[in-house]
């Protein structure tokens, strides 16, 4: 596997322009990084809304999930709501009080990603997201 290769399945480029693309948004509000990656993956995740969902998709710590979720309910930026047939699992969903926030936050992704993919083409995209796909699950296989 080349360099180029390595470095985009690491991500650390886009974790950084993420990070930068937040700032201004975590200093705003008085949030954490972690805090507002999890309003955006529950504004975007649909039936997949506990923390272990949470875990597997964003892959952070639990403990930094467990920190966020609780200072996001306090906050009253989302709801625990029990799961009525295995009391194990919460689901969590956003609350009115985060909807100018995930608004804004969406917004930002959406600009983002749009200059990221700037000069790309639908086949391109298409292409890229089938390998992608095999080589998360080439990935999972190996795990």
């Amino acid at each position: 596997m080349d360099v180029q290769m390595e470095m985009i399945l690491k991500g650390g480029q886009f974790k950084k322009l993420l990070e930068e693309q937040s700032l201004e948004l975590r200093q705003k509000y008085d949030m954490k990084k972690a805090e507002l990656e999890i309003l955006y993956f529950l504004s975007h995740s649909g039936m997949h809304d506990t923390s272990t969902d949470i875990h597997q998709q964003l892959l952070m710590n639990r403990g930094h999930i467990s920190q966020a979720v609780d200072s996001l309910c306090r906050r009253r930026y989302i709801i625990a709501i029990p799961d009525t047939n295995d009391r194990r699992y919460v689901h969590y969903k956003i609350s009115d009080s985060a909807r100018e926030i995930v608004v804004e936050l969406t917004k930002r992704r959406e600009e983002m990603n749009q200059k990221i993919l700037e000069g790309i083409s639908e086949e391109e995209l298409r292409v890229f997201r089938e390998v992608s796909e095999k080589i998360r699950k080439n990935i999972e296989n190996l795990l």
